[in-house]
């Protein structure tokens, strides 16, 4: 009887162990039944960190340009371009920008006049966008000298004949409008007291009596005119009359 019952007890223990066995190994190995890479958002369901790896870089949608629509530039003008996102390459109007990520400058050829800017790039993704920048008045500073283009007399000449000078007076002709001064002088530097005029693209002197041209003598016309953007022009024009006949 004794030997029923322990054969009983050992048998009953090796059913408990084998059981708890496979619960263990159950539980152990099949946890929650959910992959290391998903979150348990707390309803039941779960996400994949792995969508977020895919996701990539966000495009760009906006770019700020300086100097902003509406100024002033002359036709050389440099963009600064500020993308919302990094881009990968950026052209204006064609041409193309410098720099990287977020930051680009360019200088396209702008006409006289109004310009717009046509904006466009690529985004990290390869995907393109574009933004149309301005108006803008495109305006380039004059920078440039007035231009004797025509002249009663030009610097060294010699046997300038003085009758027709005294009866005519001087007259020089410019580029573009000037204002200014104009005078004859001596050879000793004194000024004659010609009258003198200067208005619109040209410069004028005539002859006072008593200080007439006289022959075989130096004189001097001296020139100081600017145009409307403050651009000098001076300019000093000897010549020799011609000997008395």
């Amino acid at each position: 009887m004794y030997q029923l019952t322990q054969h009983k007890f050992w048998g009953v223990l090796a059913l408990i162990i084998s059981i708890m066995f496979v619960a263990f190994m159950v539980t152990g190995c099949g946890g929650d039944g959910n992959n290391d890479d998903d979150n348990d958002t707390g309803t039941g369901t779960t996400t994949n960190d792995d969508d977020d790896d895919d996701a990539g870089p966000p495009p760009a949608t906006s770019v700020m340009v300086d100097p902003a629509a509406g100024a002033t530039v002359p036709s050389n003008q440099q963009f600064s371009l500020t993308f919302d996102q990094g881009v990968t390459a950026a052209t204006v109007n064609g041409a193309a920008a410098t720099g990287s990520g977020l930051n680009w400058t360019a200088s396209p050829a702008l006409a006289q006049g109004s310009a717009t800017l046509n904006v466009e790039w690529t985004n990290r993704d390869g995907s393109t966008g574009s933004q149309a920048v301005g108006p803008y008045t495109v305006d380039d500073p004059d920078v440039e000298a007035p231009v004797i283009t025509s002249g009663t007399v030009a610097d060294g000449d010699a046997d300038v004949d003085p009758a027709p000078i005294n009866a005519g007076g001087f007259r020089f002709d410019f580029d573009e409008a000037v204002n200014g001064t104009i005078k004859l002088t001596d050879e000793a530097g004194a000024d004659l007291n010609w009258i003198a005029n200067v208005g619109g693209q040209t410069a004028t002197l005539t002859a006072v009596a008593g200080q007439e041209l006289a022959n075989e003598t130096t004189y001097k016309v001296e020139i100081d005119v600017k145009d409307g953007s403050g651009n000098g022009a001076p300019a000093s024009i000897t010549f020799v009359t011609k000997p008395k006949e």
